[in-house]
């Protein structure tokens, strides 16, 4: 199972280029944090203010969105991830990603470079979509 965050999520639900790649690792399954669904959903409303999306298809792909992927809260690791923060002058939003990546052991799947970086600084196997 894989660590999927926030950019790697709506590269797929907005199917950007290469979103069929990221299908590929959430058939496998993919573990997030509650924080990306807030994240995906606001990228859809976004859209649909753009008039990008229709308001009903977004409701509909924001409702499905825990049947794809496995949902954690962020709470557990906020301490790791503000350490991460502060060491690489990062978004506490990007390290949550990395901090659940590193305790649970699984490998991060992103489409964010920097965070890429800093996660394999910290061990974190990483494929970058």
């Amino acid at each position: 199972m894989k660590v999927i965050d926030s950019s790697a999520l709506i590269k797929y639900i907005a199917k950007e280029e290469d979103w069929g790649k990221v299908e590929e690792h959430l058939k496998d399954g993919c573990l997030t944090l509650d924080l990306a669904l807030k994240e995906t959903a606001n990228a859809l409303v976004k859209k649909t203010v753009k008039d990008e999306a229709k308001a009903g298809t977004a409701k509909e792909i924001i409702n499905h969105l825990p049947r794809i992927v496995r949902i954690t809260t962020q709470i557990e690791y906020l301490s790791k991830a503000a350490e991460i923060a502060m060491k690489k002058n990062m978004t506490i939003y990007d390290t949550l990603f990395i901090a659940l990546a590193i305790s649970t052991s699984n490998p991060l799947l992103t489409s964010d470079k920097k965070q890429a970086e800093i996660a394999q600084a910290y061990g974190v196997t990483v494929t970058l979509v």
